[in-house]
């Protein structure tokens, strides 16, 4: 018998340098609100942004998993959330029903390293931290070097997982290459891949991520999954 949507916990991951007060956060959280379901936001930038890594966003998320050992989560995640809940689902496949990843950054390191000069890597490490711009609070924050240490220990061609997935990515991302999204799909015929006409943030497409999702739901979860 098929549960009800509201049966299900629901969590938004922000993306690297935002926050649960996004345009993307508040946006959904509003439109899920409106169908009486609640939207956690999990605030990957507590206790601090400095120490931010992938493992602690992965260890965040796990403990609200684990907290709630009798429910099943759909995970929506944007950019570096996105690889959070990728990463996720490869943990817990069997409590993740639906993955929502919106410009998810998959194969982050390699992505990222082309903008990295060796001498920046080099400055990185010996002072231990580079300044980052922090869309969540409008200025430039101290980002620590474990963070790239931690980063280059992922590799995301060992997630085998093959939860539903719907993956929104902007033709005109110059952030992650829509390339990324675009393999990854190719090669996992659980993923649903949809393609807009935008940047990286995708906030011009919200109404029809929004509409999308809302397809997405009972064609794949509730009629292939329960």
């Amino acid at each position: 018998m098929n549960k009800p949507l509201e049966n299900y916990q629901y969590l938004y991951l922000h993306g690297f340098g935002s926050s649960p007060k996004s345009q993307k956060a508040t946006y959904f959280k509003q439109k899920y609100r409106e169908i009486g379901i609640q939207l956690d936001i999990v605030d990957f930038n507590q206790p601090d942004f400095t120490n931010l890594t992938l493992t602690r966003q992965i260890s965040q998320v796990s403990q609200r998993i684990e907290n709630n050992p009798e429910k099943e989560f759909i995970l929506i995640g944007s950019s570096f959330g996105g690889l959070t809940a990728h990463w996720i689902g490869n943990k817990y496949p069997d409590k993740i029903k639906a993955l929502i990843l919106i410009a998810p950054a998959l194969n982050f390191a390699e992505t990222w390293l082309p903008k990295l000069t060796a001498e920046m890597l080099n400055q990185w490490q010996e002072k231990g931290f580079i300044p980052v711009y922090h869309y969540g609070e409008n200025k430039e924050l101290l980002l620590g070097y474990n963070f790239w240490k931690d980063l280059i220990t992922y590799d995301d061609s060992l997630i085998n997982h093959h939860i539903p997935t719907l993956i929104f990515h902007g033709t005109e991302d110059d952030t992650i290459p829509i390339k990324v999204s675009r393999d990854y799909a190719q090669i996992h015929p659980q993923v649903i891949l949809k393609e807009f006409n935008s940047d990286h943030s995708l906030n011009d497409c919200l109404d029809q991520i929004w509409q999308e999702i809302n397809n997405f739901y009972p064609n794949l979860i509730l009629s292939h999954l329960i």
